[in-house]
């Protein structure tokens, strides 16, 4: 499962819920205050009590001090006997006496359909009445463990609404993160550089569109760098085979020349020299191939149980006959006569001649080579330094890179081979350089 869209899915289904939850709170938040209605049920108990403070007795009765009756409200004033002893505004349907049953009726709200509000003094029953269906009464009585249980109850709501809403959310959100996972799967096998077909609709159309377009477009570049790369490596191929044939007529014919007795020293040194550089235009040519090959990090193909010692002595022979290391001293130093790495065994050989052919090249008056090999964590290491001059740190910063020109091909070339096994190169100056080539071990 996608990481990246699992993550996204949770934390979606869990904002969800947060939200469902917060939205409950609001809703009863809201419930209270819709339920709450002061200006129509909160008014006539404040008239109530401005009436009680302002009603005195005079002589004459009972009389209104200040008048705080709204015109569309009526008030009576009920002794013990059940009559009326004041009013005002009293409407004609309002009777004039009343009995205990006719009080408690009364006091249940309504009177001839008039919604009342009673308030008693220590001289009588004071009730003020309103319009008809100015307001609408209902009764409601809850007992004392309904009240205890309510905190429960609450959380018990919220609960069951976070569990509601997270499950709606996983319900909502499965699409949503099958899309992603699409959408994530797709940018990492974008990364890949691997064929990309999103289906192009709903919210993330235009992001898969984009998605499917940049694949389209590192398709076709890949494949127009595949064709030029195909050229290229062709034309190297065949270039390099119509040199080799006349070249190895050349270095053929003044080799013979050179071993001559009918021509004079003078001339079989022209010769040698001819014979030289057509062996070195064909050391050129086939490095020409090789890098051809691993420009592109191409892998070899011909794997072998190779075992690394007897090889460097091969080398270090062929280098020491002929003759190009006279003035360098070269010392093996062999610790693991048995170990062996699965490698193209002529690849691996010229890695190795080019870098020992590196020390003989930039010390011209002369060096000592130390070559060591061991084995260190399933790992075969060859080391190669010298106390010479060292190499430019141009060339250490740019090892990777392959060179314009056949000059300073060497190293690079060791470095991509190395590499193209599956091994680890380094490279330093330190009293001369310090080259260090780690092998897994077959």
């Amino acid at each position: 499962m996608n990481k990246t869209s699992l993550k996204i899915f949770i934390c979606f289904t869990l904002t969800s819920a947060v939200i469902a939850v917060i939205l409950l709170c609001v809703n009863f938040l809201g419930y209270a205050y819709i339920a709450s209605d002061p200006g129509e049920e909160g008014r006539p108990r404040k008239t109530l009590a401005l009436i009680s403070e302002n009603l005195t007795r005079t002589e004459r009765g009972f009389e209104l001090t200040e008048n705080v009756i709204p015109d569309n409200y009526w008030c009576i004033l009920i002794d013990e006997n059940g009559g009326i002893i004041w009013s005002q505004n009293k409407p004609d349907d309002i009777p004039s006496h009343y009995s205990i049953n006719d009080v408690a009726r009364m006091t249940h709200w309504f009177l001839n359909d008039y919604p009342v509000y009673v308030r008693t003094e220590d001289y009588g029953l004071l009730v003020l009445g309103i319009p008809k269906n100015a307001v609408a009464k209902y009764e409601m009585i809850y007992s004392m463990s309904w009240f205890d249980t309510l905190p429960q109850r609450i959380l018990t709501i919220l609960l069951v609404n976070l569990c509601f809403a997270a499950l709606l959310a996983c319900i909502f959100g499965s699409r949503l993160y099958r899309r992603l996972r699409a959408l994530t799967d797709g940018i990492a096998d974008l990364r890949n550089e691997k064929p990309v077909s999103l289906p192009e609709r709903g919210i993330f159309k235009e992001i898969s569109a984009n998605i499917n377009r940049a694949s389209d477009a590192i398709e076709r570049k890949n494949a127009a760098l595949a064709a030029r790369d195909s050229a290229r490596s062709n034309w190297i191929s065949g270039i390099s085979h119509d040199i080799r044939t006349p070249l190895s007529v050349i270095v053929g014919y003044s080799d013979e020349l050179a071993n001559s007795e009918n021509l004079t020293k003078t001339e079989r040194g022209k010769a040698e020299a001819i014979t030289a550089q057509g062996v070195k235009i064909k050391k050129l040519i086939e490095d020409l191939n090789l890098i051809s090959s691993l420009e592109y990090d191409m892998q070899p193909s011909n794997k072998t149980a190779v075992k690394i010692c007897p090889l460097l002595r091969r080398v270090v022979s062929d280098i020491l006959n002929s003759g190009i290391a006279d003035k360098c001293e070269i010392e093996l130093d062999l610790r693991n006569e048995k170990s062996t790495i699965s490698a193209d065994e002529s690849l691996i050989e010229r890695a190795v001649y080019n870098l020992i052919n590196n020390s003989i090249t930039h010390n011209k008056s002369g060096c000592k080579i130390t070559i060591t090999q061991y084995e260190e964590k399933g790992r075969v290491i060859v080391e190669i330094a010298d106390n010479g001059n060292g190499v430019p740190q141009e060339v250490i910063d740019n090892i990777a890179e392959i060179p314009k020109s056949a000059h300073g091909l060497g190293l690079p070339m060791a470095y991509r081979i190395i590499k193209a096994h599956g091994g680890e190169f380094s490279i330093e100056n330190c009293g001369g350089v310090r080259i260090k080539t780690e092998l897994p071990s077959a």
